[in-house]
């Protein structure tokens, strides 16, 4: 089954597959899983894609939302000096003036060393924290580990499942002290997501790691962000605080068992653990009125016989912010077996196979930065090229929100990728297109 032959398929939304809907009390979020055919030849081998959505509970009314636990983390290397510092002052003092009184939020500040001018407490007193924070000035190097290990000291203090326990990292240069592998920072990022802590980092300017930074948003489940210009700073902040506040679910845990016959092939979406008919995500947490989606390829050794068949089980466990216990979510992955080749090809699940497309084109644009890296710049450009043709086959013949994003971002990106001038701030617009979310339509991965 290739991308261009579906992309040209009549489409029909089949739902085979599981729609939980959130009939207990209380339960905040809904469960979908579907697979880009839900309906498949009998008897014989072939793949598959399976797509486990999970939506956000609605929003909540700000006295009930997740009370927070945030660490802000802010470079004050020398090049952070005059309207950068200035305006990184400004977006942790909005952000904290979004706070309440029941929330905790510490500041911690590095340069060649970390200093905590605001140990984790309740912001209880806004001036106190405003006053801090105006006082912070530039010096020194960048040790960017140090200064994100010492914010997880600060929420470690207060770390709490009922908290939505994050740390946000503001940085403009490469991390020269320390750890400075961007492997080493997706270990990092692994572990703290493993504690329930997740890492949002904001890179400012065109000097920055991208390739640490995103890496450690990634590993900690968090979000990563391009600021072009300080001046950004606020606005970026402010989105960002509009997913903290929004949390409705934490160390949400989705787990997949494949019937007998039935493997687990790759994860697409985001870093998975799979074995055999196994398969285990990771999120650190699922935000109000918010698609999050995981995607994965599965195989068939030989389908079962014609008919309606279950071929596995979703389990979901998270915290919810009002609960003592991790609360569950179970259902099956249902699939129809043994139809004719026109009806297979016929009924395709049109939102299965938009992510399918859209994370397959985003590994070819990683693809395509390593490539123009190594000075393939003609190499890098086929391979956008081919993005360009799979999400135009699509689009004729089927509207998406998401898809035309993507097509937009490569309308004013491809043509930098031959500019050596250009080159360092295209490579970071690229770069973000590998972020989990939101996309143009507002799902998350």
């Amino acid at each position: 089954m290739t991308l261009g032959n579906i992309a040209g398929s009549t489409i029909a939304l089949i739902a085979f597959g599981l729609c939980v809907s959130a009939a207990r009390a209380g339960e905040p979020m809904t469960l979908t899983a579907r697979l880009a055919r839900p309906v498949m030849a009998s008897e014989a081998a072939q793949t598959n894609y399976l797509r486990i959505g999970l939506n956000g509970c609605e929003p909540q009314h700000s006295a009930n939302r997740t009370p927070v636990n945030v660490a802000f983390v802010i470079d004050r290397s020398g090049s952070m000096q005059g309207d950068r510092i200035a305006q990184a002052r400004a977006a942790a003092i909005m952000a904290v003036k979004r706070l309440g009184h029941d929330d905790i939020a510490s500041v911690v500040i590095f340069d060649d060393q970390v200093d905590v001018p605001v140990p984790a407490q309740t912001v209880a007193d806004r001036n106190y924290f405003i006053d801090r924070i105006e006082r912070v000035g530039v010096r020194g190097n960048t040790a960017i580990y140090a200064g994100v290990t010492q914010g997880a000291r600060e929420v470690r203090k207060f770390k709490d499942p009922h908290r939505l326990n994050r740390i946000v990292l503001l940085s403009d240069g490469e991390a020269n002290v320390g750890p400075t592998q961007p492997a080493e920072f997706a270990a990092l990022g692994r572990q703290l997501l493993a504690e329930g802590i997740s890492v949002s980092t904001i890179g400012l300017g065109a000097d920055y790691n991208e390739d640490l930074m995103l890496q450690l948003a990634r590993a900690a489940d968090g979000n990563h962000a391009f600021s072009r210009a300080p001046t950004d700073l606020v606005q970026i902040f402010d989105r960002e605080f509009n997913d903290v506040l929004t949390s409705c679910a934490q160390m949400v845990s989705i787990d997949v068992e494949l019937k007998a016959g039935v493997n687990a092939v790759r994860a697409i979406s985001r870093d998975g653990k799979i074995e055999g008919g196994r398969a285990q995500f990771q999120l650190g947490q699922v935000y109000a009125a918010t698609e999050h989606y995981v995607l994965m390829e599965i195989a068939f050794a030989n389908a079962p016989p014609a008919g309606e068949q279950e071929i596995g089980v979703v389990h979901v466990s998270h915290v919810a912010p009002d609960g003592d216990a991790k609360q569950t979510i179970d259902g099956p992955i249902r699939a129809r077996f043994g139809a004719s080749t026109d009806e297979v090809a016929a009924n395709v699940d049109h939102a299965v196979m938009e992510s399918v497309i859209e994370q397959e084109v985003r590994a070819r644009t990683a693809r395509a930065v390593q490539l123009r890296d190594q000075g393939r710049a003609e190499e890098a450009l086929a391979l956008l090229g081919e993005n360009t043709r799979e999400i135009n086959a699509f689009l004729a013949k089927n509207k998406s929100v998401s898809l035309s994003g993507l097509l937009g971002d490569y309308t004013t990106t491809v043509g930098s990728l031959l500019s050596a001038d250009s080159w360092g701030v295209q490579r970071k617009v690229l770069r973000g297109l590998d972020m989990k979310g939101p996309n143009a339509a507002g799902a998350r991965y």
